[in-house]
């Protein structure tokens, strides 16, 4: 794909040079939109204003709404006010509300002020909604039918509607209030006699989300009723918008990653690598790894408690390693489980004795071969019978450990309204140390009745 798009874009180029522009634009208008804004993100700042001006104004529309990032916001500079307003004005409404969200204040200002009154009034609404709620990715551009209508009405209202909307397959029912009344699907109105009420062949019961609903539940919605769209209604019950499928794949994209990267113990970065500056990257990774190494000075203070344990039996110092990096690899495995149950809503706190039982079981089950396998290598280390057996049972001990923290801490992060990936990776990792520890040493110091 990326070598396509490099070939198509030296061809342009080359077209560009030879100031074939008409060539350069029939090439254009045969290419994906997506691919388009890809091979615009590459392109030098001063050719990517140029290849964007030549698109047809529909096409440049499309391919606007598909770059993200500073190149968009660098495209966005080229152009006078007018012009950009014209460009923002054409795009879907939560496309639109995604880019004045990432630009500053003052510009928005005014580029608000070149939109036309109706769509100025459309962005102010969806812009004074809750950040990551459904109403800021809403679109206010669906087919919306009345339950009197016939089958042939409807159709002949979706025509006329048809090419100003984000899609047409689904359409919404509502009454003289604009309340939401039911769902039709386009098919079965076509198939219907044309005499037939809608109110006869929609789905009276619909899924439905409010405004202030948060994506990730809005997401969930989608994924479990399988839907394509999903319509979004205020406090009265009145259908103010919807949500597509598209629109929800992005939400997902970008709470996998925040998630990816809290459970890494990085805040969450919202341009790409290459584009987030070095001090920036710094800035995100560095918190963690001070809370950790902050963290670790409690790990030292174990070991000078047990200082004259470890002095008598050297020997249990060989297998710190070992503990602490299964504590910490169990406990982050059974975090992400729970996380990611947590986040398909597969798992409430309803569950958590349930959880409790099966990670304790898991744990003995995971504790005993490796156990056995900590026996071996203590022999192997010639440390004697006693030691294998310390750090036999510290082992199962620490996964045990390491486990139920795993379901526990993410369950106490959504309690106190934080994010349960933050849970995972390094605190969790830096709590199951610091109890491996304490448990390792107070079972060496009751079996081998040392310090």
């Amino acid at each position: 794909m990326k070598d396509r798009l490099d070939m198509l874009y030296r061809q342009i180029d080359s077209l560009i040079i030879e100031h074939k522009f008409t060539e350069a634009k029939e090439t254009l208008s045969t290419m994906e939109p997506a691919d388009i804004g890809e091979m615009l993100v590459d392109a030098p700042p001063s050719r990517r204003v140029l290849i964007f001006r030549i698109l047809q104004k529909d096409l440049a529309i499309d391919v606007f709404e598909y770059m993200e990032g500073p190149e968009r916001e660098e495209l966005l500079d080229s152009f006078t006010e007018r012009e950009a307003a014209e460009i923002i004005e054409e795009m879907s409404d939560d496309d639109r509300t995604a880019l004045l969200d990432e630009l500053p204040a003052k510009t928005v200002k005014k580029l608000m002020q070149h939109l036309s009154p109706e769509e100025r009034k459309i962005a102010n609404r969806l812009l004074n909604y809750p950040p990551d709620s459904a109403g800021r990715i809403m679109t206010a551009e669906y087919i919306g039918l009345k339950a009197s209508m016939t089958a042939m009405e409807a159709l002949q209202h979706i025509r006329r509607e048809a090419r100003s909307k984000e899609t047409i397959y689904t359409c919404f029912v509502m009454d003289s209030e604009r309340k939401l009344k039911g769902v039709v699907n386009l098919e079965d109105i076509i198939l219907a006699q044309a005499e037939t009420p809608v109110s006869d062949i929609m789905d009276d019961d619909p899924v439905f989300v409010a405004t202030v609903t948060d994506q990730e539940k809005l997401a969930q919605i989608i994924s479990r009723y399988d839907l394509h769209v999903l319509p979004v209604v205020d406090k009265e019950g009145r259908l103010v918008g919807i949500v597509t499928f598209d629109d929800v794949l992005d939400i997902l994209e970008e709470e996998a990653t925040e998630d990816f990267e809290r459970m890494a113990g990085i805040q969450p970065v919202d341009d790409g690598y290459l584009e987030t500056g070095l001090l920036s990257l710094v800035k995100k990774r560095l918190p963690w790894l001070v809370i950790c190494i902050l963290a670790q000075a409690i790990s030292a203070s174990v070991l000078r408690r047990y200082s004259l344990t470890i002095e008598s039996v050297v020997a249990l110092t060989f297998f710190i390693p070992l503990l602490i990096g299964t504590g910490g690899n169990t406990g982050t495995q059974s975090a992400t489980l729970i996380i990611r149950g947590m986040t398909l809503g597969d798992i409430s706190v309803k569950d958590l004795g349930f959880i409790f039982f099966r990670e304790s079981m898991a744990a003995i089950l995971l504790g005993v071969p490796l156990g056995v396998l900590a026996i071996g290598r203590a022999y192997m280390l010639g440390t004697g019978p006693e030691v294998a057996v310390v750090v036999a049972l510290a082992l199962v001990s620490v996964i045990m450990i390491g486990n139920l923290s795993g379901v526990l801490l993410p369950f106490i992060a959504r309690a106190v309204k934080i994010d349960p990936a933050v849970m995972s990776g390094p605190f969790i990792t830096t709590v199951v140390d610091v109890m491996g520890l304490l448990v390792y040493f107070e079972i060496a110091r009751l079996v081998l009745r040392v310090g």
